[in-house]
């Protein structure tokens, strides 16, 4: 089944007019059915769907990567656009996520988690399927979610923090998820932000659906903290599934981006807004 995925938003703009903002959104075109990974932040969404002549009216699902602000606060942007539509995600997906950073040490941290509640959601069309374990929500869709961390290969970002009753505690970000998309060949995997660390989600993605190849890994790998013998460690990985396309943005970061463009180089590129990824 022909699929496209289109960049919708993200950090950066692959050609003159689209407008960048800190955060992802990708439109899934498979086959005669439409859905939506991601929403971005709000700012990019409608104006990048008008340039690239395309609409989200049809929409059969909505897919969220996790809760934070930069994946959902082009909610209801697309909402306006869908009408009543259903929505997948963690069922953790309102943690009350914030983040703190060495420069807001005499501060509160700032919440960074959706700008509207389930509540606003709902009234605004948003029709809620919760789902905490990899399970297959379409036809070649898997909903990649509930990630076992494994301790050599735990991944924290020290600046994501949650409300513990008491100030703030690390934030382990529960709502995180992916697709994998089948082809004709090997799967596609879409990464919102793989804050359960992309190498425990490909060993999830081995280990539950018995998947050792890969056709493509696109989206935010999360890897700017990585220091470079992790880097090189993904790198190593992801040539172990053999993979065919590297097309990362958003939250990789720039040394891990020119790490993977340096190693893939032809199979290699940057999914800016604009780039359209097409697999048979």
């Amino acid at each position: 089944m022909k699929t496209a995925v289109t960049i919708l938003c993200d950090n950066y703009v692959g050609r003159p007019g689209f407008i960048g903002e800190h955060g992802f959104s990708t439109l899934i075109e498979r086959g005669d059915k439409r859905y939506l990974f991601d929403a971005g932040s709000g700012l990019g969404l409608s104006l990048n769907l008008k340039l690239l002549e395309k609409n989200l009216k049809g929409v059969g699902r909505i897919f969220l990567s996790h809760g934070h602000y930069d994946h959902t606060g082009g909610l209801k942007t697309a909402l306006q656009e869908t009408g009543p539509v259903n929505v997948v995600a963690h069922p953790e997906v309102f943690t009350r996520h914030h983040l703190k950073t060495p420069r807001m040490s005499a501060g509160e941290p700032r919440y960074i988690g959706s700008p509207l509640s389930k509540e606003e959601l709902t009234a605004l069309g948003a029709e809620f399927t919760w789902v905490e374990e990899t399970r297959r929500m379409e036809d070649g869709i898997w909903f990649v979610t509930g990630v076992p961390i494994k301790p050599d290969q735990d991944f924290q970002d020290p600046q994501l923090v949650i409300p513990d009753g008491q100030g703030f505690s690390p934030d382990p970000i529960s709502d995180d998820a992916s697709l994998l998309i089948e082809t004709t060949t090997d799967p596609v995997v879409l990464l919102g932000c793989a804050h359960s660390g992309v190498l425990n989600i490909l060993d999830h993605i081995e280990e539950t659906l018995k998947i050792r190849k890969l056709r493509a890994i696109l989206g935010g790998t999360h890897l700017m903290f990585f220091s470079p013998e992790r880097i090189a460690a993904v790198i190593k990985r992801f040539e172990a599934f053999g993979v065919e396309q590297v097309g990362v943005c958003h939250c990789t970061g720039m040394t891990a981006t020119v790490a993977l463009g340096a190693h893939f180089k032809e199979r290699f590129s940057v999914a800016a807004v604009g780039s359209v990824f097409s697999y048979d």
